[in-house]
């Protein structure tokens, strides 16, 4: 089931910060009786550390107990994912940021059209609970006027010092059925695309993202210079880091939403290239280019961005292997093209961009199985396997969903925040 997280921000708040600094001990000894005791069971910390939180916390509401717990077996749960993954060299768990589940008991909401009116309760039968007002705008509107009129559901709360997020869980639907295939080869300033059957190729233009990671670091080591203290270079490179983030996913998270509307009013279906593990394979490569590919490219944001796009929308979606979609003919299959930005193939005399055509060897794959020799059957086959739900579900509805209005504010993440204690 898909899930949208609305994110809320607001100002730092008393009565929060003594909330969390109960919880955050609670779900620091928690996270340190699991690791020695090797117990990652949520029933299981709750069991053996509840009645010792209710003796040192009386005044708390129970749930606050259970949640601290089900925080700690969580944090847990994702340290040893990447301890097993080789991502991880620490011992322990390093908490640095104070957040905690809260329990759908003490939560408490209401919207009046406007705002998003908020109660956590933190005492049992609590008659002056932490007020929390938001006002949601954009894409967030929608989704409170869905969620209030009760089409949608939601899951466990999310509290920091300083944000909330609320999981929207949205209802499955059908993929619909894709008329069409669309190619996107992934380069280091470009996605360029290639549609079949149509045979229509495009370009798009993402050197963008290049430039400002670029801007970024030459203004961290200018900023940096000069400075000995390793906390205010600290915060220097903290400050650009947000900034980067900041407008690299938004870029990103326009080029997504363009892809999707074009296949939605298409109704295509988009074919990516498979780049797991890239960070391997760039290890061989020389240094400076594995710095640039790694620090400024941001390619696998992208692709997972887009993958919850496309699943959110119903868009079909699939990856193929990326290896010589470059170098090979997709008319007669040769490998042995001449050129070097524009291809030529010796055989069949076809002359291309060699993104284009890799784009259009990415489209093909698509529709041919691996192993298979390109009949119409064999592609008939495949474009089954892609209006399956395996290869994503929706949650507008097929064919005839409601599409975003061009021009439409899409764009607020949080909106204004207002607190009362």
């Amino acid at each position: 089931m898909p899930t949208l997280g609305l994110k809320f921000r607001f100002p730092r708040n008393a009565r929060v910060d003594d909330l969390l600094d109960a919880c955050g001990a609670m779900v620091r000894e928690a996270v340190g009786w699991a690791i020695e005791n090797r117990k990652t069971a949520t029933h299981t910390i709750v069991q053996e550390l509840y009645a010792v939180f209710r003796r040192r916390f009386p005044e708390l509401h129970s749930a606050w107990a259970q949640k601290s717990a089900r925080t700690a077996a969580a944090i847990v749960h994702a340290w040893g994912r990447r301890r097993r993954r080789g991502r991880e060299a620490r011992e322990r768990p390093e908490i640095r940021k104070t957040w905690v589940y809260v329990d759908k008991q003490t939560f408490r909401w209401d919207w009046d059209g406007t705002y998003l009116t908020v109660r956590i309760a933190v005492r049992p039968w609590d008659e002056d609970p932490i007020v929390l007002r938001f006002r949601p705008h954009g894409k967030y509107k929608r989704l409170v006027e869905q969620w209030h009129r009760g089409d949608l559901d939601y899951g466990e709360p999310t509290l920091s010092r300083d944000t909330l997020i609320i999981p929207l869980k949205l209802p499955e639907a059908a993929v619909y059925a894709s008329r069409e295939v669309w190619g996107i080869d992934s380069n280091e300033r470009s996605l360029d695309l290639y549609s079949l059957p149509q045979g229509v190729g495009a370009t798009l233009d993402t050197s963008y993202v290049a430039c400002v990671n670029a801007e970024h670091d030459k203004r961290v080591r200018r900023g940096c210079r000069g400075k000995q203290n390793p906390k205010a270079r600290a915060q220097i490179q903290r400050r650009h880091g947000r900034r980067r983030r900041a407008r690299t996913l938004e870029f990103w998270h326009r080029v997504a939403l363009g892809l999707v509307w074009m296949a939605l009013v298409g109704e295509g279906a988009l074919v990516l290239e498979r780049l797991r593990g890239l960070k391997g394979r760039l290890a061989q490569a020389p240094k400076r280019l594995r710095r640039r590919l790694l620090n400024h490219w941001s390619i696998r944001t992208f692709h997972a961005i887009l993958r919850h796009k496309a699943r959110v929308y119903g868009v079909p979606r699939t990856e193929v292997d990326p290896r010589d979609t470059s170098r090979t003919c997709p008319v007669c299959g040769e490998k042995d093209l001449r050129g070097r930005m524009r291809l030529e193939c010796p055989s069949c005399g076809l002359s291309m961009n060699r993104h284009l055509l890799a784009a259009w060897n990415i489209a093909k794959r698509a529709q041919i199985p691996p192993g298979g020799r390109g009949g119409a059957g064999e592609g008939r086959a495949l474009f089954g396997r892609l209006q399956s739900p395996r290869w994503g579900q929706g949650v507008m509805g097929a064919p005839g969903r409601p599409l975003p209005v061009p021009g439409a504010n899409a764009s607020g993440t949080q909106g204004e925040a207002q607190v009362t204690a």
